[in-house]
């Protein structure tokens, strides 16, 4: 296990560990909380069951409200027998008027049982005016609630869990994205080097062709000068990469035609290469990167087919129900295996033998994020995979 592995791994645990610890320890803070409270509120229906004698009325008066009831921080409503509001303490405002204390009382009944407030009174014989016995009355109800701080601490776990697992997802996030730009980095700067080191020679070849043009066969020449012409091109819009694009308005049909006529004469004689224009537009494009990625969509047409026979169409229109032109390359090949559907846009990942993984990586980056449109896999099934790109119009 590497050291960047073993650290991922090490800071995910710690932080679940760690928020194990604050949720456990915050549920004990509750489990306090409330205790203090019941108890508080015991201790205040002692005292006012205590009023029944007058004895010490007056030195638990001066102890409740020095040492109890000024420091209450939770609602308190104190009913008669019969439900009647009789005073309150800690109540929101809203809550105090006549028609929306029971409501709030029947709210602080569901939170805990209210506490009866009851006296022992003696009973007396009428007759000889003797004492029987004692009998319990009930004087008052004490319905109470938490304070806003136990609601604080309530939802304190939550809100630690929850900023916790944001920090791990920003931080996977960031690992990815960064291992991600590292990629592209590493590509970009391949295919610039790779412009840089073939541009002297494509340029020695160029001169060479025109010094040797009258000794060839004319049709020959010809398809020199355009292959070299073609490489050059390549070279250009390898060396561009990473650069800022130029998007001008260009007709897309033409850069279609001339693309599929190129790769048809180039490709093997089994294989029929046609292009379809429903409808030509004007689109805010880079000619030369639209054309390489058509050409590099073909190639892996091309090669997906082998050594069979097969047809390529590619095809323009205006895409359905939305703001965007649609370019389809489809052929006759054996179809993506389902495994590697999720896969074939990612850098590095090829399904040939000897390949890099460089093109439709570099395709996808020049449709989305230099064009701004969308490269993906349309359908898939043996004998017919269809490629879409989608260019804002």
């Amino acid at each position: 296990m590497n050291l960047r592995r073993f650290f991922q791994i090490y800071a995910v645990a710690g932080l679940l560990a760690l928020a194990v610890f604050w949720a456990f320890y915050s549920q004990r803070l509750l489990k306090k909380l409330e205790e203090e409270t019941l108890f508080r509120s015991n201790l205040y229906a002692s005292y006012i069951r205590s009023l029944a004698s007058p004895e010490t009325q007056m030195l638990l008066e001066n102890i409740l409200f020095e040492e109890i009831v000024s420091q209450i921080d939770f609602p308190v409503v104190i009913t008669d027998a019969d439900g009647n509001p009789q005073s309150f303490r800690n109540v929101p405002d809203r809550d105090t008027l006549p028609e929306a204390i029971p409501e709030f009382i029947e709210k602080l009944d569901r939170e805990h049982e209210p506490i009866p407030i009851r006296a022992v009174i003696p009973t007396f014989d009428p007759e000889t005016a003797d004492t029987t016995g004692t009998d319990t009355l009930t004087l008052s109800i004490l319905h109470y609630g938490l304070p806003a701080s136990w609601t604080m601490l309530q939802y304190f776990p939550l809100i630690q869990i929850s900023f916790i697992v944001l920090f791990v997802i920003l931080g996977f996030v960031f690992i990815f994205a960064s291992s991600r730009r590292e990629q592209e980095r590493l590509w970009v700067a391949l295919a610039r080097e790779t412009a840089h080191q073939l541009g002297t020679p494509v340029s020695s070849l160029l001169g060479w062709s025109e010094l040797i043009r009258p000794k060839l066969d004319e049709e020959a020449s010809r398809e020199i000068g355009i292959d070299l012409e073609r490489i050059k091109g390549i070279l250009d819009r390898f060396a561009r990469i990473g650069d800022k694009p130029r998007l001008e308005p260009h007709e897309i049909e033409p850069i279609i035609k001339s693309t599929v006529d190129f790769m048809q004469r180039r490709a093997p004689s089994r294989i029929k290469i046609t292009g379809e224009v429903d409808k030509n537009l004007r689109l805010l494009i880079d000619p030369t990167l639209i054309s390489w990625t058509l050409e590099n969509l073909i190639r892996n047409s091309i090669d997906a087919i082998g050594r069979k026979q097969g047809s390529i169409i590619v095809q323009g229109k205006q895409a359905e129900k939305s703001g965007h032109y649609e370019i389809t390359v489809t052929d006759t090949g054996p179809g993506i295996q389902t495994k590697h559907a999720g896969d074939i846009f990612r850098t590095g990942f090829s399904s040939k033998k000897h390949g890099w993984g460089i093109g439709l990586a570099l395709s996808r980056r020049v449709i989305e994020q230099i064009h701004h449109g969308k490269l993906k896999v349309k359908s898939s099934k043996p004998g017919k995979t269809v490629l879409s790109i989608l260019l804002k119009i």
